[in-house]
């Protein structure tokens, strides 16, 4: 059975500054389901990982969530650091390139970093809040979003930030092993990006779902049991983090593309400029 964790963004309304009206943001939200589309699971506490592993705490640091599209913007402004609430900024893009066109005809808002942290209840199912990004209203092209460990410095006032820096790590994951408890770190470097028209409506918004599929990050090609405790190996669930990793346009919050965007970067590393 399929266990995921789902970043979700609902794109609303403008950015003061950007576009006319009132401001309704971004939201974004995390949940966790036995399978994309389905009830919660009544009672659940934690994700069967197979093999006698059981997963009782995800925590992700998504360093930098970019939406790009054709809103005008104000003049672009380097992002600041922002600590629990992230950073936030237009014109510079996670690979590292500026809109260079001057004439204002794309818009680039960023927030980063976030962490997803879901335990307890919230593997159930259901949607919870991470926190709110500011994007004007209109019509984009591109959503792209990074996986990438942070410094205390980017971490801010933030002490869950904070607690993932000290670690060093990207991904923390908690559970138990055959009853005996676990934590897999891991500094993983992802970043995705998905292609295709997204329209932020004024009024309804937009959502994107990033989607994690956790399940089989502890289980090798034939099924068999990746020991979160051996080093050896921790590149095939590396690559098994990987490859459970996309992200849709989802405003019907099911887990499935809208309109079938093109899905770029799974697996790679997209670097933005330090």
């Amino acid at each position: 059975m399929r266990n995921s964790f789902i970043v979700s963004a609902a794109m609303c309304a403008a950015l003061v500054g950007c576009s006319s009206g009132a401001s309704k943001g971004v939201t974004v939200s995390a949940s966790a389901a036995s399978a994309v589309g389905t009830a919660p699971r009544t009672g659940a506490k934690s994700i069967d990982a197979g093999n006698g592993i059981s997963l009782d705490r995800l925590r992700l640091v998504v360093r930098r969530f970019e939406i790009e599209g054709s809103p005008a913007c104000a003049p672009a402004t380097p992002a600041s650091s922002g600590g629990s609430s992230g950073t936030g900024g237009m014109g510079r893009s996670m690979d590292g390139s500026d809109d260079t066109s001057g004439d204002g005809s794309d818009c680039e808002v960023e927030k980063g970093p976030l962490l997803v942290d879901l335990s307890g209840a919230d593997l159930a199912g259901g949607v919870h809040p991470v926190a709110a990004i500011d994007v004007p209203s209109g019509t984009y092209q591109e959503v792209k979003f990074q996986i990438h460990a942070i410094d205390a410095t980017q971490a801010g006032t933030s002490a869950a930030l904070g607690e993932m820096a000290a670690a060093g790590a990207s991904i923390l994951v908690d559970g138990t092993m055959d009853g005996k408890t676990f934590q897999f770190k891991s500094a993983i470097e992802v970043a995705q990006k998905r292609e295709g028209t997204i329209v932020v409506d004024p009024l309804t918004g937009a959502n994107v779902t990033l989607d994690v599929d956790a399940s089989g990050w502890f289980k090798a090609a034939d099924g068999s049991k990746l020991d979160p405790s051996d080093a050896a190996a921790a590149p095939a669930i590396e690559a098994n983090i990987r490859s459970s990793i996309r992200v849709v346009h989802d405003d019907d919050h099911d887990g499935k593309d809208d309109e079938g965007g093109d899905h770029q970067g799974s697996g790679q590393d997209l670097r933005a400029a330090r």
